[in-house]
């Protein structure tokens, strides 16, 4: 609930189906339970409805009164100041401040790319799969009407979050790392408590979408990683398997 000055003001939040940063902030707003109105843009529109809307090209983006806001963190932040409990992030003199900052920070500069260019290459390769990532998004126009311009919407995404083949493969190629060191955060507690910090919601937003790529599921499945899915709704997308070429999957061999 808004405290202070904000108190009867209900947040805007713009987002596009299937975004996990998007899923990071609706996750914070259920958390501090902060009633709030969605809309779902249309691939793509971002680029010209946000800078509009909420003055950004990216998503999420968010209104609150005449305030503007944009990008999961900064509204993260914005949500502990108007509504401070529970909080996001621990006090500034916690040990554990610093740390849950820096996860974050990876989380939405390093992490959140990663399923980015994964999904377009699949979505290259079955642009069908796009559609089921819509979910319950109340879309500006009839899905039957969109879903011829699937393919080219695969195209122009990929182009736009500089999605290849090669790309997506140096992903995967890394992902086990990355999983080891989101583990080890687990193992040292600074992640994976029942109550979620900001870090727990931006890294587990993206694992989530990442367990939504039925290829790239068992690389994940079995490690302390998967359990940060559990703060979120399930997820009705899948890039069904067999999308992927399994040589990409197999793990590298020792140098």
């Amino acid at each position: 609930m808004l405290s202070g000055a904000m108190a009867g003001i209900r947040p805007r939040l713009y987002v596009l189906p299937g975004s996990h940063p998007c899923v990071a902030v609706e996750a914070a707003l259920r958390l501090k339970s902060i009633d709030y109105d969605r809309v779902d843009l249309l691939p793509m529109s971002q680029l010209i409805a946000g800078p509009l809307r909420y003055g950004g090209s990216t998503v999420p983006g968010m209104r609150v009164g005449r305030e503007r806001l944009v990008g999961s963190r900064a509204i993260m932040r914005r949500l502990d100041e108007l509504a401070p409990q529970p909080p996001l992030l621990p006090p500034p003199g916690d040990p554990a401040y610093a740390p849950v900052l820096e996860a974050e920070r990876w989380g939405d500069e390093v992490l959140q790319s990663v399923p980015r260019r994964i999904l377009d290459v699949g979505f290259l390769r079955r642009p069908a799969a796009m559609e089921s990532y819509a979910g319950d998004a109340k879309l500006p126009l009839p899905r039957a009407v969109l879903r011829p311009a699937l393919p080219l919407t695969a195209r122009l995404m990929a182009l736009k979050n500089r999605a290849n083949d090669a790309s997506a493969r140096a992903d995967l190629a890394a992902l086990g790392g990355q999983l080891d060191r989101i583990d080890a955060w687990i193992a040292e507690g600074l992640l994976g408590a029942d109550a979620p910090n900001a870090a727990d919601l931006q890294i587990g937003s993206t694992i989530r979408l990442l367990m939504s790529v039925a290829d790239v599921r068992p690389l994940i499945a079995e490690r302390p990683s998967a359990r940060l899915a559990r703060y979120f709704p399930p997820l009705s997308g899948e890039i069904p398997a067999g999308v992927l070429p399994p040589e990409w999957l197999a793990a590298p061999a020792p140098a």
